[in-house]
């Protein structure tokens, strides 16, 4: 409240109090609508970030999938290739061997790949392992790189995903 002068009719000043906003309160108010604004702002940002990330790791969880399951649907054969599969229907090439990731310890590599898929690289290497003459291990590792400035900059991929799956023959 502001202790306001005014004249009376009668030309002497007469003081009241009326129901005013000083700058100062004017001032906190600004700032604390500005906090809100910027905090909402980044709230938003971050949460569009991780959804653009969940997305990210959600394609490369279902490529696997889809690798792993169209080479199990085969009977697992060593001689599969995605490249001839014309049913995958995605974006698949032959990958540098710079940037695929390694098949796991005491598994035999069957080739290692690129996909792009919703405008994203992730690189693949199928792989599997002999149980004995009637079972075997089929695996699909995927990787990507963790920001899209690592991919650009060649700096290496670094998130993986591994699916294995059992298969007879």
């Amino acid at each position: 409240m502001l202790l306001l002068q005014t004249q009376s009719r009668a030309g002497t000043p007469t003081s009241r109090l009326r129901p005013a906003m000083s700058i100062v309160e004017v001032m906190v108010f600004i700032v604390c609508l500005s906090v809100a604004v910027i905090g909402a702002s980044g709230y938003r940002y971050f949460s569009t970030l991780h959804i653009r990330k969940s997305d990210i790791e959600i394609t490369a969880g279902q490529t696997a999938l889809l690798l792993c399951e169209s080479w199990r649907g085969v009977g697992g054969i060593q001689t599969y290739d995605p490249l001839n599969d014309t049913g995958l229907g995605i974006n698949i090439t032959d990958a540098c061997e710079l940037l695929v990731p390694e098949p796991p310890l005491n598994f035999t590599s069957l080739g290692n790949y690129q996909v792009v898929a919703d405008n994203h690289t992730y690189y693949v290497t199928l792989s599997y392992f002999d149980i004995d003459s009637y079972l075997s291990v089929l695996n699909v590792k995927t990787q990507w790189p963790r920001s899209e400035r690592a991919a650009n900059q060649n700096t290496g991929v670094n998130k993986s995903l591994s699916l294995s799956a059992l298969v007879t023959r």
